[in-house]
């Protein structure tokens, strides 16, 4: 939640408190699509039992759709205690290809992992995105938004992906403050309206974004 110190101009402290309620969170923190798909298995497993290896194998196995994949990271989600899941994944994938995590590099990255990596860090990280998992290796230096934006690339007909971009960049736009808050709607709008290819995520998953990312809309007029 949102907490206003006494050091913020008043005009600041005025227009968080005009804001809706829903406002108060944030589009990482407010849009749990993974409600929808508790039907699918591993998606239930990591909600019963959080994160392990079955729940790393999930995330990069190419058979797994990537609509089911944002869902489990979904479901793994955020902390207001510090967490480090995308470390643990990007740890987990360094041994699938016997190596150390400082010597991966994004090209050998699939774009399912590149996917995952990037939501978990983002989730991770959800106050400071652009904050890199850490170490001296290039995957280790990169932040949630470039990994999204080197899944885009690996996997550019994907709408799951792209929309999780979306939010991702929403989060990092709302960070910004109120001015930019319309953008946080356009974030992940134009990518509903406008994507090219074929949707691959449940309507009502896009519906659980969408209903929190149209709070946003208002300031699209007002500024």
């Amino acid at each position: 939640m949102l907490k206003i110190t006494s050091y913020i101009p008043a005009i600041v402290c005025f227009v968080v408190a005009a804001a809706p309620a829903a406002l108060a969170d944030s589009p990482l923190t407010s849009t749990p699509f993974a409600s929808v798909y508790q039907d699918v298995r591993i998606v239930r497993y990591t909600a019963d039992r959080g994160v392990d290896r079955k729940v790393f194998e999930a995330l990069s196995d190419p058979d797994v759709p990537n609509d089911v994949r944002a869902a489990i990271v979904n479901q793994i989600g955020w902390s207001n205690e510090p967490q480090a899941n995308a470390k643990l994944y990007l740890d987990y994938i360094a041994r699938s290809r016997k190596t150390q995590p400082s010597q991966l590099k994004l090209s050998i990255l699939t774009a399912e992992e590149l996917m995952a990596l990037g939501y978990l860090l983002a989730m991770d990280n959800r106050f400071s995105i652009m904050e890199p998992i850490g170490g001296r290796g290039q995957v280790q230096q990169t932040n949630a938004i470039s990994l999204m934006n080197a899944a885009e690339r690996k996997a550019p007909d994907d709408f799951s992906v792209a929309l999780i971009r979306g939010i991702i960049q929403g989060q990092m736009d709302f960070g910004e403050g109120a001015d930019n808050w319309c953008t946080v709607y356009q974030d992940v709008n134009d990518v509903v309206q406008e994507f090219p290819g074929d949707n691959n995520m449940r309507t009502e998953a896009v519906d659980i974004i969408m209903e929190y990312m149209n709070e946003y809309q208002s300031y699209c007029t007002s500024r």
